[in-house]
């Protein structure tokens, strides 16, 4: 059966707000960056005062802020500060790293997402994204090969709990040591794959995508060089999880957060109350390769991961795009208990009557 894609009921994606206005240089003019992201937060702060819509914007910007590495936190800073007496272009700015960030990685995991609406920019990234447009292309899905060199990499188990996947035991291709246990593996994909799997026929589905990749590149630059749509299925971005890790992986409720000066060596942070430890009893584990021809998977990924799941967890938005998931599954229930109604638009009507801020 063909891949349902998670992703085929975007909608068209939030304005971002920078079509209006050029970037004013005051950041730039500002040497300490510890100064720079005082006066950020202090603007963010004075701004949230002034209703509730106002500090729903703030709480978004201030997550994304609080969490972004330096580079992409300095985009962001010159916009806020730029726009700060804007207020229409701090909603549109908000909006649009919910639309092409948050709810794009959230509605991945298995899920059809909500819509939004189309996204506008300045002139010079108007030209790139018209350009990414022309170039960008769907990665070619190629599980079966993908998921076999994912296994003989990891040692034919789960990166996380040390699981062994069942088929390799069954065909012999690794030894059951004595009191491993053996389950049901997948090949996880650390930046979705369904950011890089879209019709290239269909003129929506092509731009939202670029869309997705051009706010990736703009707010995590250390991405640029290294992934997009037509290389999301490379080996630096899967891994090998059992089934009930991908499950809490796709929710991001597992991350893994890159230990400095310590190459393949992750802290491991899940939900509380997660069943399943760690392969090695702690939340640090130690990734190895056990075929050296085969590349490891990239720490930037997975701390590109780990941003997101703060990011969600502390906006608050985590949780409400799950709501509205779940709120979906139980209309569609109700509609049809065979299940043959389509979730995907039926969620995408639900959203389009839902603004974030």
């Amino acid at each position: 059966m063909d891949w349902d894609d998670p992703l085929r009921h975007l909608a068209p994606i939030s304005e971002h707000p920078a079509k209006k206005s050029t970037l004013s240089s005051e950041l730039s003019a500002i040497s300490d960056q510890e100064l720079a992201s005082l006066k950020v937060n202090v603007k963010l702060d004075w701004f949230g005062q002034t209703s509730p819509r106002h500090n729903r914007a703030a709480c978004i910007l201030g997550s994304f802020f609080q969490f972004l590495e330096d580079e992409g936190r300095k985009v962001l800073a010159r916009e806020i500060l730029a726009w700060m007496h804007v207020e229409d272009n701090l909603f549109e700015l908000a909006n649009h790293l919910v639309a092409a960030i948050l709810l794009p990685f959230k509605a991945s995991s298995g899920k059809a997402p909500p819509p939004v609406s189309r996204p506008s920019v300045f002139a010079d990234e108007d030209h790139e994204i018209e350009q990414a447009v022309g170039f960008i292309e769907p990665s070619q899905r190629d599980q079966t090969k993908l998921k076999r060199q994912s296994l003989r990499r990891d040692g034919y188990q789960c990166i996380y709990t040390g699981v062994f996947d069942r088929r390799s035991v069954k065909e012999e291709k690794v030894t059951l040591p004595q009191e491993a246990r053996f389950g049901h593996t997948e090949c996880a994909h650390i930046i979705p794959f369904a950011l890089g799997n879209f019709n290239d026929k269909d003129a929506l589905e092509t731009e939202n995508k670029s869309l997705i990749w051009w706010t990736l590149h703009r707010y995590f630059p250390t991405l640029r060089s290294k992934i997009d749509a037509a290389s999301i299925n490379q080996l630096g971005n899967v891994v090998t999880l059992f089934s009930e890790a991908h499950n809490i992986f796709g929710e991001f409720e597992l991350t893994f957060r890159p230990q400095e000066n310590a190459p393949n060596s992750y802290e491991t942070i899940t939900v509380p109350g997660y069943a399943v430890e760690s392969k090695s009893g702690s939340s640090i584990i130690q990734l190895e390769q056990h075929d050296a021809s085969i590349p490891m998977p990239d720490p930037e990924y997975f701390k590109v991961h780990h941003i997101i799941s703060q990011i969600l967890e502390v906006s608050g938005l985590g949780c409400e795009i799950d709501e509205l998931l779940k709120a979906a599954e139980e209309a569609v229930e109700k509609l049809d208990p065979n299940g043959s109604s389509d979730l995907g638009l039926l969620l995408s009507q639900k959203m389009l009557i839902h603004t974030w801020v």
